[in-house]
């Protein structure tokens, strides 16, 4: 039975009812990670309680210069976490849409046509152009020079260079050159290291600068209240790089995925050719137990052919020319006559 189609309202109305889900079900997302970041941000900062003694509050406010140092510091890292998971991103969808192909080729239906009724259907009826090139052309006869001679003995030059290839590099060679890429590379790494050290170093120093204690104890409350409102500050911004870190991550491991069913989730292996007889092959797919030949004459039964009196009666015959020369002449006669008797 044909599908029946379906009407444009009867459209508008299925996509206007997916999309009031879809907008549901996003407002139930944002509000439920609201309260997740508030119930984290009760836990990990409490309200604010301040000591009454002096030292008490530097003591107080050293504690919380420290925190934030540290929750800096793991906000750096997430933030550079981050970036580098972006940028791969970036590189993973370029990917894809390598592997896919940009665009699509429509399927065109198989024409048989002639490549003059090509041309005539391009051209239009006016213009009579042939495809027949080959009477148009002249008969030349070809000289044959020492150059083509000697570029045909060449040969293939891929197949030369290949040659030279595998015949130039020995294992030594191979070897040092191995051990000078790894070195060159190694070097790289640790300059890399160094300066991701050197850039979060320089981080630290311009956010969290070295602490300077007040005298009075107003000075040290007022302080004490300015860090703990920084430290609530960088441990939200904490909290949401932390959670865009996992979404990030999820999104990379899924472009992975998308890659290798793209190209294909196993590559055939370039296997050898061995020489193997057919009672070596169905003993390697059998196994050992199964005991299978392939000399099909060796199961075969022994069959004795019934000699029948003709056959008998040939093989006493023997050979006619020795008959007849037995037969001529005198003692052919006296034999003759004597059998007869």
């Amino acid at each position: 039975m044909s599908e029946k189609k379906m009407s444009s309202s009867r459209r508008h109305y299925l996509k206007s009812l997916m999309l009031s889900i879809a907008k549901g079900l996003l407002e139930d997302e944002a509000k439920e990670k609201e309260q997740e970041r508030i119930r984290w941000m009760a836990e990990n900062c409490p309200p604010l309680s301040l000591p009454g003694g002096t030292q008490q509050l530097q003591e107080f406010l050293k504690e919380l210069h420290h925190k934030i140092d540290v929750i800096d510091e793991e906000r750096y890292d997430l933030e550079s976490k981050v970036n580098k998971a972006t940028k791969e991103i970036e590189d993973l969808n370029i990917k894809v849409i390598d592997l896919k192909g940009k665009f699509k080729k429509p399927t065109l239906r198989k024409v048989r046509m002639s490549a003059d009724a090509m041309l005539q259907a391009l051209l239009g009826s006016k213009h009579k152009v042939s495809m027949d090139l080959r009477s148009n052309l002249k008969q030349v006869k070809k000289e044959v020079k020492e150059e083509d001679k000697e570029l045909r003995n060449v040969g293939d030059w891929r197949q030369n260079i290949e040659d030279n290839k595998k015949g130039n590099v020995s294992s030594s060679r191979k070897h040092t050159l191995k051990s000078c890429m790894l070195a060159v590379a190694k070097d790289w790494l640790e300059a890399e290291a160094l300066e991701k050290t050197k850039e979060r170093e320089r981080y630290m120093e311009e956010n969290c600068p070295p602490l300077e204690m007040p005298h009075s104890k107003d000075d040290l409350m007022e302080l004490c209240k300015k860090m703990y409102d920084k430290v609530n500050v960088v441990d939200e911004e904490r909290y949401n790089l932390e959670y865009k870190a996992i979404m990030v991550c999820n999104e990379v491991k899924d472009l992975n995925i998308k890659i290798v069913d793209l190209r294909g989730k196993f590559k055939k292996p370039a296997l050898k050719k061995v020489r193997m007889s057919a009672d070596a092959m169905l003993q390697a797919l059998l196994g050992s137990k199964h005991k299978v030949t392939m000399d099909l004459r060796s199961n075969l039964k022994q069959v004795k052919k019934d000699e029948k009196k003709e056959d008998k009666d040939l093989r006493d015959v023997g050979d006619w020319r020795k008959n007849i020369d037995d037969k001529a002449g005198m003692d052919g006669r006296k034999k003759m006559f004597e059998g007869d008797n």
